[in-house]
Parts: structure tokens; C-alpha cells; sequence
């Protein structure tokens, strides 16, 4: 594990970025690796510094693979850690003839401090070069100078309609990742549909007035 710490000149801004790589083909090997990983995180200050991890992670066969597979899911829901989206392809490591063995074992994960002062967050999967895992590059939009204010109105669950309108947007979106992806993105998008519906009865409501 190798950690960078990154200070901002221009912004009040300090954050870490841990390469991890976990061997594979021991399990007392690999039980000891997640138990140091937690470790290292938590004395890192997770919950104190905007933090992104970079996992090489590695492949076991038959059901250790499943077994390891549930740990990690679990790991990365405790971390509160984001999982997002990669483009390019559904993989990072392919071998064999026709490629018939491939596994999405390589992935970025950041905390959701570090989530919420970059937009467009995505993975890319780059071209290989004389190697059977594929590079992936993380990208982000531009920094965000200010955040948008948003407050619940108490008023609007006094409106006819309204708790039917959050349902049918709630599942009118569309997002596929971790859980904790899902929820987070879901929730921004119905903040979105709340402003717009806000700005449209809020002008309604005054008419009226």
C-alpha cells in the first residue's frame, strides 16, 4: 500500500490517495490485507480528510472467489466509500484464448467528502499495452466553487399531489453501481426535480397569495 498526501494551493483542501494491491493465492494473506487496509484507513483519518483509494484488487477461484467477493462488498459499504461508474468496458483484466476468463479486478474508490467537491465523477478503462489488465483513469469535472443551497419546504407536503410526484421520480431513475452509489445519485437527481417543481409552485402559490 502506498499513500500520497495532496495539499491545495489555491483551495483550503488536503486529501490522500492509497494504491492498494492485495496479493492473491494465500487466504491468511489476504484476510490479514483487509484487516491492515481497515486499519491504515481509519488511522488515516477517513472521517477526517477527503480521501480516494485506488484497489488493485486480485482473483480467487470457485467459491473463495464468491466469499471474497461478499467482503468486499461489505468493506466498501462500512467505508461509506463510492464505487463509480466505469466506462470503456465491464472489465479490467481479461486472459485467455477468446478472452473467456475476465473480472473487473482494478477500481478507484473515494469517500464522499471527496465526492462532494468534484462533479462528473467517472471511471475510464485506457487501451492495454503488453499487459492483460487494462489502465483506468479517473475523471472529474470542474471544481465546485460553491454549493447550491437546498432546504425542504414543509409546505410542500401540504400540496396535493406532491408525495405521488417523489414516488413516480424516484423510479424514474435509472442508476446501476453499489447501493451506496445508487442512493447517493438518486438523491441528487430528486433534489434536481424538487428545485424545478419549486421554482414552478412557488411561483403558482404566490399568485395566488
Amino acid at each position: 500500500m502506498i499513500t500520497c498526501k495532496f495539499v491545495g494551493i489555491n483551495q483550503d483542501l488536503t486529501w490522500y490517495l492509497s494504491a492498494v494491491y492485495a496479493e492473491c493465492g494465500r487466504t491468511e494473506r489476504r484476510i490479514f490485507g483487509w484487516n491492515y487496509l481497515l486499519l491504515e484507513v481509519s488511522v488515516m483519518g477517513l472521517g477526517s480528510y477527503v480521501r480516494i483509494l485506488m484497489l488493485l484488487d486480485t482473483q480467487l477461484r470457485g467459491q473463495m472467489e464468491i466469499e471474497s467477493q461478499v467482503q468486499f462488498s461489505k468493506w466498501i459499504n462500512e467505508m461509506e466509500l463510492f464505487d463509480p461508474l466505469l466506462f470503456g468496458g465491464s472489465y479490467t483484466w481479461r486472459r485467455g484464448e477468446n478472452h473467456m476468463s475476465a473480472s473487473r479486478i482494478d477500481r478507484f474508490l473515494f469517500s464522499s467528502q471527496w465526492e462532494e467537491l468534484f462533479l462528473q465523477i467517472k471511471q475510464n478503462l485506457l487501451p492495454n499495452v503488453g499487459s492483460d489488465h487494462r489502465p483506468i483513469m479517473l475523471v472529474c469535472g470542474d471544481w465546485k466553487i460553491k454549493k447550491s443551497y437546498f432546504k425542504f419546504e414543509q409546505w410542500w407536503l401540504g400540496v396535493e399531489g406532491f408525495k405521488d410526484k417523489v414516488r413516480v421520480w424516484w423510479a424514474s431513475f435509472q442508476v446501476s453501481g453499489t447501493p451506496a452509489f445508487i442512493l447517493a445519485t438518486k438523491l441528487k437527481l430528486l433534489k434536481d426535480k424538487l428545485k424545478e417543481w419549486n421554482r414552478e409552485n412557488n411561483v403558482s402559490w404566490r399568485k395566488k397569495k
